[in-house]
């Protein structure tokens, strides 16, 4: 990648094409017990109806809550919506905490994690059995996993003033769809970057997996570590999936990528038939393809459009291509109460620019492969000493790589500091520090305070859960907090008339619905 191309790109752009995007964040956390259990009670009515809702919403399990923030326009918006549905779901939860690692608490049953239910209308079936699938599929542990999903859009003005990367040149949704892939590519060659940078889960409780490798040692009262890891939620050990290795889903363009996907949907996979679809009458799963749906591939990043009711995300990417990029390999950081800070989210916002502006050639499966090799190396072994990666089929040291990019970022956050030298510059300088000394990353205080201050992986867990009990430093707007109290009982009321609605029987809609074309 060349610093060149992007200071050109940039030059012709003004900070108002570059900063007036949208972001949002969608955060993942279970709910437990003041014992430090899952939470055994099923997703309230006062958090309003978890299929309905817009902004809470369920995982996983009825005990895995997704807080989403709507797209605003600046940083501390994101924190002041996170900050609001914190305070919100606290006060719904009657003496319940919110778990704010990556790796869940102690886990000693299956049985804790019951898939998420959504109501009797046919894609609330869908979603809850989409869920038994997972759990028949992968074991339902794995997806106790929780991180943060940063959601990121440029201004419109930018795809006006980018030039057609198609050939021959088209309309805007083509090329914001090139463009958008392209930068796709990028974060996919460079994911290992913010799995270094953020990455927060180096400890789990060994509940959580019976996989054990040379790279884990055993820390007390149950607690597993890899010393030198920043992200085993992004590990092979964590929230990926074996069967899916192999699987290469092309980014070279969104025609490309939904006809990957589809053909994924749409292939038997045996081990999956071993399962069986629908036995004695009851769905075990959606079917017996390598993905039931394609939210089921797990990736570093996504291309997103909004859906419509009843449309598959891969028939939206196809009918009106794609709309802005979901970055998911995100660790909840254990030491904000939100689960991310706003400095990580500059820097997020930044990296994904610097991904969509710079050169992004097609990639083919073997650097693919090289790219998912690199990820899972950062995530185990990140901040050993002279680690080395995959570039261009040659190695190179993490830290020089990570230099590298940060200096050809400089220009991107200059741009949207406005040249002042602000906070996306002070972001990118303490991702510089923390590439020249790996004890300054966040996986680094987790094992510091697992060491030094004696924490087993559960009780220090609880500890950060109870120290996000506490009301944050600063009242979200009072606009927000009205919002989320109207919202609950707004959520159930559509979910009423949506079950009271007339559809057909769930067998036909369901088939109607994986045979969209």
């Amino acid at each position: 990648m060349q610093g060149a191309v992007i200071r050109q790109r940039i030059s012709r752009l003004t900070r108002q094409q570059l900063s007036g995007g949208l972001r949002g964040v969608e955060r993942e956390c279970l709910r437990v017990t003041p014992a430090g259990r899952v939470a055994p009670t099923p997703h309230g009515e006062d958090l309003g109806s978890a299929l309905t809702h817009r902004y809470i919403t369920t995982d996983f399990a009825e005990a895995l809550l997704e807080l989403i923030t709507p797209p605003v326009k600046s940083t501390h918006d994101v924190s002041d919506w996170l900050a609001a549905l914190h305070e919100f779901v606290l006060a719904q939860l009657d003496g319940e905490q919110l778990w704010t690692p990556s790796m869940p608490p102690a886990i000693s049953s299956d049985r804790q994690l019951l898939p998420a239910r959504y109501g009797s209308s046919n894609i609330g079936m869908l979603k809850h059995i989409y869920r038994l699938g997972l759990a028949n599929r992968y074991g339902p542990r794995m997806q106790a996993i929780v991180g943060i999903h940063f959601n990121y859009s440029p201004p419109p003005d930018l795809w006006r003033s980018l030039p057609h990367l198609e050939s021959p040149p088209s309309g805007i949704v083509a090329k914001r769809s090139a463009w958008i892939m392209g930068q796709m590519r990028n974060v996919r060659r460079l994911a290992w970057l913010p799995t270094y940078l953020l990455g927060a889960s180096p400890a789990f409780h060994d509940t959580l997996s019976q996989v054990r490798t040379a790279d884990l040692k055993k820390g007390r009262k149950g607690t597993l570590y890899a010393p030198d890891a920043t992200s085993l939620r992004m590990s092979s050990l964590g929230y990926t999936s074996a069967l899916q290795a192999g699987l290469v889903i092309s980014a070279n363009s969104v025609h490309e990528y939904v006809r990957d996907l589809e053909a994924a949907v749409h292939a038997r996979h045996a081990e999956y038939s071993k399962i069986g679809v629908r036995v004695r009458g009851r769905y075990r799963q959606l079917s017996d393809s390598v993905l039931q749906v394609e939210n089921e591939y797990y990736s570093a990043a996504r291309p997103k459009r909004r859906i419509r009711r009843g449309e598959r995300a891969a028939t939206a990417l196809r009918r009106r291509g794609a709309e802005y990029l979901e970055l998911r390999l995100v660790d909840a950081d254990p030491f904000e109460p939100l689960g991310v800070s706003e400095a990580s989210m500059r820097f997020l916002e930044a990296f994904l620019l610097y991904c969509l502006l710079e050169e992004s050639p097609p990639m083919a499966a073997d650097e693919y492969l090289a790219c998912v090799s690199n990820l899972d190396q950062t995530a185990w072994r990140g901040r050993a000493r002279g680690v080395r990666l995959i570039r261009k089929r040659r190695r190179i040291r993490l830290d020089n790589w990570g230099l590298e990019v940060c200096r050809a970022m400089r220009p991107v956050c200059e741009a949207l500091d406005g040249g002042t030298g602000g906070e996306y510059s002070a972001a990118l300088k303490a991702a510089r520090a923390s590439l020249r000394d790996p004890g300054l990353t966040p996986a680094a205080r987790v094992l510091d305070e697992l060491g030094d201050a004696g924490w087993d992986h559960q009780a220090w867990g609880m500890e950060k859960a109870r120290l996000a009990s506490r009301p944050p430093g600063v009242r979200p707007n009072a606009a927000r907090r009205r919002a989320l109290k109207d919202e609950a009982p707004a959520s159930l009321a559509r979910l009423l008339a949506m079950e009271s609605a007339p559809e057909p029987p769930f067998d036909e809609f369901l088939a109607r619905y994986l045979d969209q074309g």
